[in-house]
């Protein structure tokens, strides 16, 4: 059996493998072709009855997994029960809510006994409307959102700031029955759209938090947790927390093989972890984590954040960032292996404008930004630390690979010319038989008419 120590280095080793030969996205590739293997259908999504209620068009959730709502006229919406075997732990993963869908997203909540929403996206991001705004997010005169249709209503009770995410308790009502039940948001406010954080310690202390809240706990519903599309960020986080039960046992470390456990988690939801950098940042978190006491009940325990990020949490209102854009804007999104498009674009600017004039916190401060990388102590961590050599021989791979391509490009109009030469030759030969052979034939006919017209004259005349 493996000791602790070994489990930690065989994790690190495997990162380094991957990290000092470029392979994160062969890997990713990996999933993707497992992932290929599953065969499930998704018929409800494309029901013409429920496409408006579809964020995405190329996101619908599996139909042996998705969740059935019971309450009001309608009993679907995109989201899907996400659960391993041998792991006490479930959760909802559904996109972010569109305002025709709201009033089924708390639905879902009231019926599911879920305790708290994850949410971890911007309400805006890059001047798209990612999700509608489904939560009150201060006390105010009528600021209660009350659904008659599903005789629900959901009102703000507190709220509490930490820089990079808030923690918010909403009190959701029953109209009929008057009960009423107390629901944790946490929300996330530094991962961008295709993204990662930029370290993963503020990461790894808002998964403590969580999950020191118990709503992640048995005795509750299973947690919800959404983005935009409900696929990457939210599945990025399922991985993480997952990875890290498997890995804690009571006997100790226990060695937990990521890519095969994301390929299983994809059965329940389609497309989790949506590019090779998310992996990545799956593999940083965990190993951050089984380095560092990140669970410590003692505040001065914990892995050190950045000062001033934790200042600026009491002078700043993290639901600000809801309706405005990062001071730093995030790095420009990979190509998606499936476009995921708005089912209507000029829908979204509309009601992104609405949200925008009706949002009473556009003038505060912005979240404060991540602070730097922490060193994780693995090799070749950082891929942008050149050393002398590393640059000497960038460069001289730079030079090579240009003289390659330009010889290749040589070569390639070298070939062209040397066709298209053939090509006019042909066509010169073709012309030098043809119109030859265009007269002789032609005056082979004139000549078989004229005496054919001969003959008929003269058996005419007999």
């Amino acid at each position: 059996m493996q000791t602790d120590q070994q489990i930690r280095k065989r994790l690190r080793d495997e990162f380094n493998d991957i990290e000092t030969k470029h392979m994160w996205n062969i890997t990713f590739r990996f999933v993707e072709s497992e992932s290929s293997k599953i065969k499930k259908t998704s018929d409800e999504a494309k029901k013409p009855q429920n496409k408006g209620f579809n964020r995405y068009q190329d996101v619908s959730p599996y139909d042996d997994t998705r969740i059935i709502l019971k309450r009001g006229n309608v009993s679907y919406i995109n989201a899907n029960l996400v659960q391993i075997c041998n792991c006490e732990r479930q959760y909802i993963l559904t996109q972010g809510p569109l305002e025709n869908t709201t009033s089924h997203f708390w639905v879902m909540v009231w019926e599911q006994n879920t305790k708290a929403i994850v949410m971890l996206n911007k309400v805006i991001e890059k001047k798209k409307l990612k999700c509608h705004q489904y939560w009150p997010k201060k006390r105010k005169d009528n600021d209660k959102f009350i659904w008659n249709d599903v005789s629900l209503s959901v009102e703000f009770i507190s709220k509490i700031n930490h820089g990079f995410y808030a923690q918010s308790v909403l009190k959701l009502n029953d109209l009929h029955s008057g009960e009423s039940r107390e629901i944790y948001h946490f929300h996330y406010t530094d991962w961008p759209d295709f993204g990662v954080p930029k370290t993963p310690t503020p990461f790894l202390r808002f998964l403590r938090d969580v999950r020191r809240s118990g709503a992640l706990d048995p005795s509750h519903g299973p947690s919800i947790i959404h983005c935009s599309a409900g696929i990457g960020r939210s599945g990025t986080f399922c991985l993480i927390d997952i990875c890290l039960i498997k890995m804690n046992t009571p006997e100790g470390l226990n060695y937990v093989h990521i890519r095969t456990l994301l390929a299983e988690m994809r059965k329940c939801r389609v497309g989790l972890v949506q590019t090779s950098e998310q992996l990545r940042f799956v593999y940083q978190s965990v190993i951050e984590a089984l380095d560092t006491d990140w669970e410590a009940d003692n505040e001065d325990d914990l892995p050190n954040l950045d000062g001033t990020l934790l200042n600026n949490a009491s002078g700043s209102d993290c639901g600000s960032s809801d309706s405005e854009l990062s001071n730093e804007a995030p790095p420009l999104p990979p190509p998606r292996m499936e476009s995921l498009r708005p089912q209507d674009e000029d829908d979204s600017v509309d009601e992104e404008s609405s949200v925008s004039e009706s949002d009473s916190d556009e003038n505060e401060s912005t979240p404060p930004p991540l602070p730097p990388p922490r060193d994780l102590d693995l090799t070749n961590f950082d891929e942008h630390k050149d050393t002398p050599n590393t640059k000497e021989e960038r460069n001289k791979n730079k030079v090579e690979g240009e003289a390659e391509k330009t010889k290749f490009l040589a070569d390639k109009i070298k070939t062209i010319k040397r066709k298209q030469k053939e090509q006019e030759e042909w066509e010169q030969i073709k012309r030098s038989w043809f119109y030859p052979l265009r007269n002789i034939g032609i005056g082979v006919l004139a000549l078989s008419g004229g005496v054919m017209i001969v003959a008929y004259l003269m058996n005419y005349r007999k």
